[in-house]
C-alpha cells in the first residue's frame, strides 16, 4: 500500500513546527480521514509510515496575497505553489479582481485584470462572489483558496469606472450598473439608497457569499477613486463582522509612511483591523523608512488597534506597466487610456510628471533608471525579459515613447518588475512578528520569480543563510498567524483534530530555483506536501492529487462574524 492510497499516514521522528511560534519538538504525527489524528512522543502506527529522520514537519503555508484567480482554471495542479509548501492561496487582492462584476462591465473587467490575474479564454460565466467561488470549485484546485471582496469591483456596481465621490442619493439611469440583490429601482431617474449605504450593502453581499475581508488598491482604478469617507464607511461595515480591510496603499515610495498612516487612521475611525498588502519601501531616497513604518504599527498597537501585513522577499516589485502612468493618464476605460496615450502632448506631460517627485506613486522615478523596469509579460510575447531602456535603445525611441508605444500595441496587457527596494528594509519587516508572507504572484511571460519561489527563498536565504528568522517564527508567519487573521478555526497549526494541510522539508535541502531570467524553475526541498490529508507532493514531485477546498468565510467562521483567534498566545 502506498501513502497515496493509505487510509492513514504516520510521520515519525519529525521536528514539529506547530505554527504557534514555539520551538520545534520531536514527535510522531498521524493523519487519518483528512485530519491530524494523533500527535505523540512514541511512534504511531498507521497504514503507511514515513520516517522523516529529523526533518521539519510544519503546517501548510498560506500565501496571503495571490493572483491565481484565473490561472487555476487552466493550471489547477498549482505546481508552482505546492512545490514551495503553499497549501492555501488568498485571492481577490488589490481592490481589483474577478467578482463581483456588473453584467454590462464584464468584458471591461476582464480586460483590466488580465495582466494581474490572467484570462479565462471565454466570457466569465459569473457575476457574483458566490458564482466565482462555485466556478473555481468545479475545477478541483490542488490548493485551498480563500477570497477577499475587491473594493473596486464593488464600487463599479454603483459608479462603474467614474472618478467621483460616492454619497447622497444614487440616481439610476436606464440600463444601469445595478446590484444583484438590493432590489434597487431600474427605471430612468428612480432614486436608490444613498450611495454610501448602497456600497456598504454591496460589501455585505460579498461577505455573505464567502469573502473573508475587503481588499483595496489605491493605485488601481476604480478602487483608487475612493474618498476617505467611503473607506471609513466600509471599514465600519467590516468591523461589525470583526472582519478586516486589506490595502495596497496610495504610495509605497516617497510617501509610504504618510500613506500607511492615512490607512491606519481610516481603519481606526471605522473600527476594523488593518492589513497592509506587500509591505515595502521603494526608492533609494527612502531606504530605511521601514523603521518609521514599524513605529506607526507600534503606535497603533498602543492605541489598541490591530495591524498586520504581508510581504515577499525580493528587492523588485511587480505589477501592471500602466502603474507607471500618472493617475490622470489612467482614467476611463481601457479604450480611453489607449486613445490618450497616442497623443504627443499627453506623452510630453507624462514625461514631465515622471521626471520629478509628486503627490502620486511615481514608480518610474523611484526605480531611478529605465533599466530597472523589466518587462515580464506582454500579450503578444514581444519584449519579455527586456527593460524599457532596452526597448528604447532597440527602437530608437525616447523611453516614455517606448513605454507608451508598448502599452498601445499590447492593449495595456503588459506587466513589469521594478527594482526599487533594499535588503535592510526587507529584513526588518521579515523579523517583525506582525507580518505574514506572500508571493504576490503574477503569471504569464517571464514572471517575477516570487510567484514560483517566494516561500522557498524565505527558508533558504532568510532562515538558513542569514538567520533573520528562526524556523519556528517562519512557520508562525507562514501558517499560524495568517490562519488567525483569516479566522480559519482548524487550519494553520499542527494540532490534533485540525485539517491535515502539512509540509515536510529538510531545511538544508530547500532551494528557490526561480530567477528573473528563468522564472519557471520550481523549488526543491519539499519532501511531502499534504492538502486535506492527501499527498500532493512527494519528494518534490506532484502526485496528481487535487484535494484543495474553496473556503468560504461563513463556513470557516461558523457564522457571519470572524472568530477572535490568537492560538499562539494559548501555548
Amino acid at each position: 500500500m502506498t501513502e497515496l492510497s493509505a487510509a492513514s499516514i504516520a510521520f515519525r521522528d519529525a521536528r514539529v513546527l506547530d505554527g504557534s511560534g514555539r520551538p520545534p519538538f520531536t514527535a510522531s504525527v498521524r493523519v487519518a480521514d483528512g485530519r491530524i489524528d494523533a500527535i505523540g512522543e512514541a511512534p504511531l502506527a498507521a497504514d503507511r509510515v514515513v520516517d522523516l529522520d529529523g526533518s521539519y514537519l510544519a503546517p501548510g503555508f498560506i500565501d496571503m496575497h495571490a493572483h491565481s484567480e484565473l490561472r487555476l482554471f487552466e493550471h489547477p495542479d498549482a505546481e508552482e505553489k505546492l512545490t514551495q509548501g503553499i497549501t492555501t492561496e488568498v485571492l481577490g487582492q488589490d481592490g481589483v479582481s474577478v467578482a463581483p462584476v456588473p453584467p454590462n462591465l464584464t468584458d471591461e473587467w476582464a480586460q483590466r485584470v488580465k495582466s494581474l490575474d490572467g484570462t479565462l479564454g471565454e466570457t466569465w460565466p459569473w457575476h457574483t462572489v458566490d458564482g466565482y467561488l462555485a466556478a473555481l470549485e468545479s475545477v478541483e484546485p490542488a490548493v485551498n483558496c480563500a477570497y477577499y471582496a475587491p473594493h473596486g469591483n464593488i464600487r463599479s456596481m454603483l459608479a462603474g469606472f467614474e472618478d467621483r465621490p460616492l454619497g447622497g442619493e444614487h440616481v439610476v439611469a436606464a440600463g444601469p450598473v445595478t446590484s444583484r440583490r438590493l432590489d434597487r429601482p431600474t427605471s430612468d431617474h428612480d432614486t436608490a439608497p444613498g450611495e454610501l449605504d448602497a456600497i456598504r450593502q454591496e460589501l455585505e453581499v460579498a461577505l455573505e457569499e464567502g469573502a473573508f475581508g475587503m481588499s483595496k488598491g489605491m493605485i488601481y482604478p476604480p478602487s483608487s477613486y475612493a474618498r476617505d469617507d467611503e473607506l471609513v464607511a466600509l471599514a465600519d461595515t467590516l468591523a461589525k463582522r470583526d472582519s478586516f480591510m486589506i490595502s495596497h496603499v496610495w504610495n509605497e515610495t516617497d510617501r509610504v509612511v504618510e500613506s500607511i498612516d492615512r490607512y491606519l487612521d481610516i481603519c481606526r475611525r471605522g473600527g476594523c483591523h488593518a492589513h497592509v498588502s506587500h509591505l515595502k519601501v521603494g526608492g533609494q531616497q527612502n531606504w530605511g523608512d521601514s523603521e518609521a513604518v514599524l513605529d506607526l504599527f507600534d503606535d497603533a498597537a498602543a492605541r489598541g488597534q490591530r495591524v498586520t501585513f504581508d510581504q515577499y522577499p525580493y528587492t523588485a516589485g511587480s505589477t501592471m506597466l500602466t502603474a507607471l502612468l500618472p493617475p490622470w493618464a489612467r482614467q476611463g476605460d481601457s479604450e480611453a487610456i489607449r486613445h490618450r496615450l497616442n497623443s504627443a502632448a499627453v506623452r510630453d506631460r507624462i514625461a514631465a510628471d515622471i521626471s520629478q517627485p509628486g503627490d502620486w506613486e511615481n514608480l518610474a522615478y523611484a526605480a531611478g533608471s529605465w533599466d530597472n523596469i523589466l518587462v515580464t509579460r506582454t500579450g503578444s510575447g514581444r519584449y519579455q525579459g527586456d527593460t524599457i531602456g532596452d526597448i528604447a535603445a532597440e527602437t530608437g525611441r525616447d523611453p516614455v515613447d517606448a513605454m507608451c508605444d508598448l502599452l498601445v500595441a499590447e492593449e495595456l496587457d503588459v506587466t513589469m518588475a521594478d527594482f526599487v527596494m533594499a535588503e535592510e528594509d526587507i529584513e526588518r519587516f521579515l523579523a517583525d512578528d506582525r507580518g505574514t508572507f506572500c508571493t504576490d504572484g503574477i503569471f504569464g511571460g517571464k514572471p517575477h520569480p516570487r510567484a514560483i519561489g517566494a516561500f522557498s527563498r524565505i527558508l533558504e536565504r532568510y532562515v538558513r543563510e542569514r538567520d533573520v528568522l528562526s524556523p519556528e517564527l517562519m512557520a508562525y508567519k507562514a501558517a499560524g498567524h495568517p490562519a488567525d487573521i483569516l479566522g480559519l478555526r482548524d487550519r494553520g497549526y499542527v494540532r490534533e483534530g485540525y485539517v491535515a494541510d502539512l509540509v515536510a522539508f529538510d531545511l538544508d535541502s530547500v532551494s528557490a530555483n526561480a530567477t528573473y531570467e528563468d522564472p519557471f524553475q520550481f523549488s526543491d526541498g519539499m519532501a511531502y506536501v499534504l492538502v486535506g490529508g492527501q499527498v500532493a507532493v512527494r519528494d518534490g514531485e506532484l502526485t496528481g492529487e487535487r484535494n484543495g477546498d474553496v473556503l468560504r468565510s461563513y463556513e470557516e467562521w461558523g457564522g457571519a462574524t470572524r472568530p477572535a483567534l490568537d492560538r499562539a498566545a494559548d501555548d
